[in-house]
């Protein structure tokens, strides 16, 4: 049975970013993959149809309890979806809600997690949210954080950013989870997007390699939403490709707002090499 390769990822945290070099890498294109071909290069755990396929009714009238209950034959149907194994994005932590686990295993050959610092994660999530800087952090900090799609009631659980990090990072005897710091992406992307390369067990090649990475370059992913658009951003924001920079938080917010954010998730932030010891 195919099973799914999870590309997760709390939000703003580069998970776009992550499944346009792989599209690059393994369409290996001589021009950039669209960036509106990405919906069709890698699936969502939110898509509605395979939710349509396990929910008894209109799914337009499936509330977000039940879209929880449904979640591992929703993934079953997801797995399924394609002769191999392959790429889908998700936002939930791992673990149970309400009895129900969020990520089903036994269709899980294992994940990429992308993670970043929440220093930045701020400014962009708030943007994306359309609310101040302020409010994002109550979000991140909030252990029953949960969002739903606007079409269809699909609840995505996230909960505090520390212990969706944690959810991911701290089981891996039955699904086994490649770590990525964004920030290494931005610093060292041959060596960080290689290490993914490598961990996926994909053929190596320098030259593939260095081509994928400038085809999704922040550059060229804005160059494309500006001539294009790009069906993922929200009504409200401007534009989806922000700058992109590490160190973006630490420029932008207060020293109280860093302050929180230290007091909020100070334990796993020095783990992930983001505070010294």
């Amino acid at each position: 049975m195919p099973k799914i390769i999870w590309l997760a990822s709390y939000p703003k945290s580069g998970n776009t970013w992550m499944r346009a070099f792989l599209a690059n890498y393994l369409l290996n294109t001589a021009e950039p993959v669209p960036i509106g071909d990405l919906r069709a290069f890698s699936l969502s755990d939110v898509r509605p149809r395979f939710y349509d396929e396990v929910f008894e009714g209109d799914v337009r009238k499936m509330t977000a309890e039940q879209s929880v209950r449904l979640r591992p034959d929703a993934q079953r149907c997801l797995a399924e979806a394609r002769e191999h194994d392959h790429f889908v994005k998700t936002h939930s932590r791992q673990g149970m809600l309400n009895g129900t686990p969020l990520i089903e295993r036994s269709v899980s050959a294992g994940a990429i997690y992308i993670v970043r610092n929440p220093f930045d994660i701020v400014p962009s999530y708030a943007s994306h949210l359309g609310v101040e800087p302020d409010q994002a952090i109550d979000v991140m900090a909030d252990p029953d954080h949960a969002t739903v799609e606007a079409d269809v009631q699909i609840m995505t659980a996230l909960g505090r950013w520390d212990a969706h990090v944690e959810s991911w990072m701290d089981d891996q005897s039955t699904l086994p989870v490649c770590l990525v710091r964004y920030e290494d992406l931005r610093a060292v992307p041959e060596q960080a997007f290689g290490r993914v390369i490598q961990t996926l067990g994909l053929p190596f090649d320098t030259n593939r390699l260095a081509r994928a990475i400038r085809h999704c370059s922040f550059e060229e992913l804005s160059r494309q939403e500006e001539e294009g658009g790009f069906s993922e951003r929200p009504p409200h924001m401007e534009r989806f490709f922000r700058a992109g920079r590490s160190g973006e938080g630490a420029e932008e917010l207060s020293s109280l707002q860093r302050q929180r954010l230290v007091s909020e998730f100070g334990a796993v932030m020095r783990k992930l090499g983001y505070l010294e010891r």
